[in-house]
């Protein structure tokens, strides 16, 4: 299930938005401030500088990967945990009442490409032993590959600073080689710290939150899958339906869990008027 996330969004575009006004607050010509804050040299080594050095770092398996991993941090791919409890409430009394070998025909109805294993390899009888390390490995590949494009953000948020600063450095030495002519002295102070500003913006408002918002979408990922296995070998056990609903429970957060609990209440109350 696809859900936009709309923090992700409204925190960039407000975080500018704030710079922007602190940029023009209380200046008689608003517009002709902006400008002043515009060098296009700074934004070529602050920006281009950077981005090289993240070319260094990184190889380029990891590199094809951000754009997917940047797509991430504002679409939600998370699968509902309630749903998610619904669908092994339902599994694992379809498989207590008809057998695992009846699970066959629900696989083609599971979305979810992780579970979708799972089952399929509950029904070709596979021992629970090996399916949890089959899926704990497949949660370990996806965790390295999550590692990569956060570690090319984090990365990235401590040279953008450092190339701000590079840049800085080189106004100062272009200032200081044209003392004799005062007039030139404050314009080209500002142009050098205009580096700073702009790398101090890069790795603050972009790069370092949108690395934690990755980190996060990744950890939840993790515990969506983890709470699959532990509902696969359940399925597969035999466990009674309620004790693997009770189980699983245990994953969801205080709001999830109201939720859930409201949902089930309702779909009773159906079932009992219908």
């Amino acid at each position: 299930m696809k859900k936009r996330d709309l923090s992700t969004t409204i925190g960039l575009i407000c975080g500018v938005a704030a710079i922007l006004i602190s940029m023009m607050w209380g200046q008689d010509d608003p517009i002709q401030a902006m400008k002043a804050y515009y060098d296009t040299p700074s934004i070529f080594i602050t920006v281009v500088g950077s981005f090289m050095s993240i070319v260094i770092c990184f190889p380029p398996e990891t590199l094809k990967r951000v754009p997917a991993a940047l797509h991430n941090a504002f679409i939600s791919k998370e699968v509902p945990a309630n749903e998610l409890i619904s669908q092994f409430v339902r599994l694992s009394k379809k498989a207590r009442k008809e057998g695992l070998l009846s699970l066959e025909n629900e696989i083609e109805n599971i979305d979810e490409d992780f579970l979708k294993s799972g089952i399929q390899m509950v029904v070709d009888g596979i021992e629970p032993e090996t399916i949890k390390e089959i899926l704990e490995l497949e949660i370990d590949e996806t965790e390295r590959r999550h590692d990569g494009p956060i570690n090319v953000f984090k990365t990235w948020s401590s040279l953008a600073p450092a190339y701000g600063m590079l840049g800085t450095l080189i106004g100062l030495i272009a200032m200081l080689r044209n003392l004799n002519d005062q007039a030139k002295l404050g314009p080209m102070m500002s142009v050098a710290l205009i580096t700073s500003f702009y790398g101090s913006i890069m790795s603050n408002l972009v790069f370092l939150p949108l690395a934690n918002k990755l980190q996060i979408r990744s950890d939840e990922e993790t515990n969506r899958r983890e709470m699959m296995i532990d509902g696969i070998i359940s399925i597969q056990s035999g466990v009674n339906p309620r004790i693997v609903e009770e189980k699983l429970k245990t994953y969801l957060s205080p709001d999830e869990r109201i939720t859930y609990l409201k949902q089930t209440a309702d779909g009773n109350e159906v079932n009992v008027n219908g």
